[in-house]
């Protein structure tokens, strides 16, 4: 099963000003919030035509922050961002694997009635 991340937050490495920044992508970070999913923010960095790459710097344990290089290309243009994402711990499960979970079982049985068959 894949891991699931959240956003915490995003930052521009120590050498980019802000100013220096495409207004897309200026509107891309206004609109993310923390908590989104990993998958919100790739969609929504899709979604605005910023062919987003995100790629892990170092690995991080469940519960932890790990932090994640997200690069953006604007035309021509490729903006690198830092993205802190918290490994979330639990993760429900999938509606086909609580079908198979409990089509697979047979049904519970009262005690008492082992006698009769």
């Amino acid at each position: 099963m894949a891991d699931a991340f959240e956003l915490v937050a995003l930052a521009l490495p120590g050498d980019t000003a802000p100013e220096s920044l495409p207004t897309t992508v200026r509107q891309f970070v206004s609109e993310c919030w923390p908590g989104m999913s990993r998958g919100q923010l790739v969609a929504r960095a899709r979604r605005m035509v910023l062919r987003p790459s995100l790629r892990a710097c170092r690995a991080s344990a469940p519960g932890e922050i790990g932090l994640f290089a997200l690069t953006l290309t604007v035309g021509t243009q490729m903006v690198s961002l830092v993205a802190h994402l918290r490994r979330v711990v639990t993760r429900r499960a999938s509606a086909r694997q609580r079908k198979g979970a409990t089509t697979s079982r047979p049904p519970a049985r009262d005690p008492r009635q082992a006698s009769l068959f």
